[in-house]
């Protein structure tokens, strides 16, 4: 795997961009079924996703 430059900005907007699902999903697990160690891996896993998507998106081979 290849090294690319992502611009600064395009970071920060994946990072905005995971931290609003990991919230989301914290809070909708936390509220359907009231156990916070399922919302934080839902969480979690939900926002790491989508930072991973995100930071990759621009690289097809």
């Amino acid at each position: 795997m290849t090294r690319s430059h992502v611009p600064i900005l395009n970071r920060i907007a994946a990072t905005g961009l995971a931290v609003a699902a990991a919230c989301l999903a914290y809070a909708g697990f936390l509220h359907m079924f009231g156990q916070e160690t399922l919302a934080a891996f839902v969480g979690a896993c939900a926002g790491g996703f989508a930072l991973g998507r995100m930071m990759r998106a621009g690289r097809q081979a």
